[in-house]
């Protein structure tokens, strides 16, 4: 006569169904509890994975534009473009004003000139040494207008700028962030022991 096994829910002798899972005996009522209770795990199980897919997909695709360091990097290019645009405006203003402090100097050297050369004439007091140095700052006066026609030779130094390592000047890397692993694998024993007991 065949062994009886006993039901391990019910404990009636009637254990006809046999679960390699947990390795017990049912009885056909208690089996498809047993079941049940599978199915249901398995759908949390599957809706536990959706929410995982859903967390995924919202992190495979962060709001770039709302990240706090996003807006770090955008508001470093902001300063630092303006810083650039305020070097540059003042290096024009250095380069009008070595450009034309030449042409102010000459001009107001000609107009010291023709004043003192009015007042000689209009006073007659005047000698002949009087007369070679007015004759030579005209010579000085034609040199001068002719190095302005030819315009003012400028260079332009950019050696501190092309120092500039820009693959260093800013760059962003990871911070871990610290979880509380405990708290998943307490997670994870309690759903392990909950099927223990099914």
């Amino acid at each position: 006569m065949a062994k009886s096994n006993q039901c391990s829910t019910c404990q009636k002798p009637t254990g006809v169904m046999h679960c390699i899972g947990c390795d017990r005996y049912f009885c056909t009522k208690d089996f498809r509890s047993h079941r049940e209770i599978l199915f249901t795990e398995m759908e949390q199980l599957i809706e536990e994975r959706n929410k995982l897919q859903e967390k995924i997909n919202t992190t495979a695709k962060p709001n770039n534009s709302s990240d706090p360091v996003i807006e770090d990097i955008n508001a470093w290019e902001r300063i630092t473009i303006e810083r650039v645009k305020q070097t540059a405006e003042s290096a024009r203003q250095q380069a009008n004003e070595l450009m034309t402090s030449k042409s102010v100097k000459t001009t107001n050297e000609f107009k010291g000139f023709s004043d003192e050369l009015a007042d000689l004439k209009e006073t007659e007091d005047y000698v002949e040494h009087d007369l070679i140095r007015l004759q030579e700052k005209i010579i000085q006066l034609n040199l001068d207008l002719t190095q302005l026609s030819q315009g003012t030779r400028l260079e332009l130094n950019r050696e501190e700028s092309e120092r500039i390592n820009w693959n260093y000047i800013i760059y962003v890397q990871e911070k871990p962030i610290e979880f509380e692993r405990q708290q998943t694998r307490t997670i994870m024993a309690g759903m392990f022991l909950m099927w223990m007991w099914v």
